[in-house]
């Protein structure tokens, strides 16, 4: 898979990440293994120790830019922050022609600190890094017909669900990227997987094309882990208040795997309002 859209696209502009996470560098990898040209390419972090010893280890020290810089320099932008983080690009001044691509679950795109024009928007969720680095990873996209964001998750071997709606991102989230996490989680804490029940759970929030995603998610989760190995698992999943902590704190509480999921739509419906 080539980026020439997206090469045409950015001519001498860079394609910036805002975030340097685990998301943020399995994407920036992801795209230079799909060819696109390093000088293309610029991120920007908070700047602690780890974070700088992550991007030198994947190989990207070398792309690291200011906030400024990154929002500057690049016609398309890729928002990586935490949710609660949603305003770290306040103030910042972007391109008039950016592109602007937010990966933040909860947060729609009216609400990005953005001075770009909605047509100028788009969401997208992927699912967690270790997919996109094994290449079977998930995504959903809205608005469904934007080209160069079709183009750049085809490249990192993503299956993307084109959604309706803004909100369906909400059930998406928790059904969807979230879903291998929680099914750990679930065999963990000795239960059987109940695949009809999830599927009437998809029915109810009118997830589209649902079957796939559950296929999907049963091929990725990991199996036969020890318990410090799961705990591990977990940990690197979950950020900090966001929706996959909830589900898995709901299953830790003793709900069942579909009351679980739902707390994770509530708890991104809630990052939408916050």
């Amino acid at each position: 898979m080539n980026l020439e859209l997206t090469g045409r696209f950015l001519g001498d502009a860079t394609l910036g990440l805002f975030g340097a996470g685990h998301l943020g560098r399995a994407i920036a990898q992801g795209l230079l293994a799909a060819g696109l040209p390093k000088r293309r390419l610029a991120i920007c972090r908070r700047g602690s120790i780890e974070t700088d010893r992550a991007l030198s280890d994947a190989g990207l020290a070398e792309v690291v830019a200011s906030s400024e810089q990154v929002a500057r320099r690049s016609r398309i932008l890729l928002y990586l922050v935490r949710p609660q983080d949603y305003l770290a690009m306040q103030g910042l001044e972007l391109r008039a022609d950016c592109l602007v691509v937010s990966f933040m679950a909860g947060v729609p795109l009216q609400n990005l600190p953005a001075n770009v024009a909605a047509a100028q928007r788009v969401r997208a969720m992927t699912s967690a890094p270790d997919t996109l680095r094994q290449r079977d990873g998930l995504a959903a996209l809205y608005p469904a017909d934007n080209p160069l964001t079709r183009e750049l998750l085809a490249s990192l071997h993503l299956k993307i669900v084109p959604l309706r709606r803004e909100s369906d991102f909400h059930a998406f989230t928790a059904l969807g990227p979230c879903l291998p996490i929680a099914l750990t989680q679930w065999e963990g804490l000795g239960h059987e997987i109940d695949d009809a029940e999830l599927r009437q759970t998809a029915e109810r929030f009118e997830l589209p094309d649902y079957d796939s995603i559950l296929q999907w998610a049963h091929r990725v989760r990991p199996r036969r882990l020890s318990d410090a190995e799961r705990k591990r698992y977990l940990a690197q999943a979950a950020t900090p208040g966001g929706v996959t902590e909830a589900i898995l704190h709901a299953l830790t509480s003793g709900m069942n795997l579909s009351a679980a999921l739902e707390q994770g739509i509530k708890r991104s419906r809630e990052l939408a309002i916050g």
